[in-house]
């Protein structure tokens, strides 16, 4: 058994070993989960445990990435926003609040960095136009060198390939 998630931000590399127990080695932002040989993933609590094991290492490295890199964006676009929570919500990239509230998907670590880019510069956007109309679309694309609906696209595109091919990722978003 081999499954491996790999973006420029986070890499999670799950293998199978001549042990008895489970293990990991690397950092956070490298980790490699080591599992007994001949570990069954079918069977009893072991699929939502280990989906949690995969969940907290998403969440912690969304911790030390999205703060920073959202407060950079803040700071590239003049847009304000009051404070940050990572969620793990499977329905949405992220959200804006009528209180000036951002919220990502810890999920976002499971796509290439420019998406995650693109959801921190879109929720940034609310601040000034609380809809998806065309002011607000001008003024996301004007951040983005006009590539809103590409990335758009291409984030949709990536997830219904993770559905269509029952890539693990899908099934860890979607908690099945």
């Amino acid at each position: 058994m081999s499954f491996v998630i790999d973006t420029d931000l986070f890499h999670l590399d799950i293998k199978e070993a001549d042990e008895k127990h489970f293990f990991c080695k690397g950092d956070m932002s490298r980790l490699t989960v080591y599992v007994p040989s001949g570990t069954r993933f079918d069977v009893g609590d072991f699929q939502p445990w280990f989906r949690n094991v995969i969940r907290e290492a998403l969440r912690r490295e969304a911790k030390l990435i999205f703060p920073e890199r959202l407060k950079q964006w803040s700071v590239r676009t003049g847009l304000k926003y009051n404070r940050l929570a990572i969620k793990s919500t499977s329905s949405k990239w992220g959200s804006y609040s009528s209180l000036g509230n951002i919220n990502l998907s810890l999920y976002l670590l499971l796509l290439p960095s420019r998406f995650i880019d693109y959801t921190m510069c879109h929720e940034l956007c609310h601040s000034r136009e609380m809809n998806h109309g065309p002011r607000f679309w001008a003024l996301l694309n004007s951040f983005i060198e006009g590539n809103a609906t590409l990335y758009r696209r291409e984030m949709n595109k990536i997830v219904r390939t993770w559905y269509d091919e029952s890539d693990p990722r899908y099934l860890l978003i979607t908690n099945k």
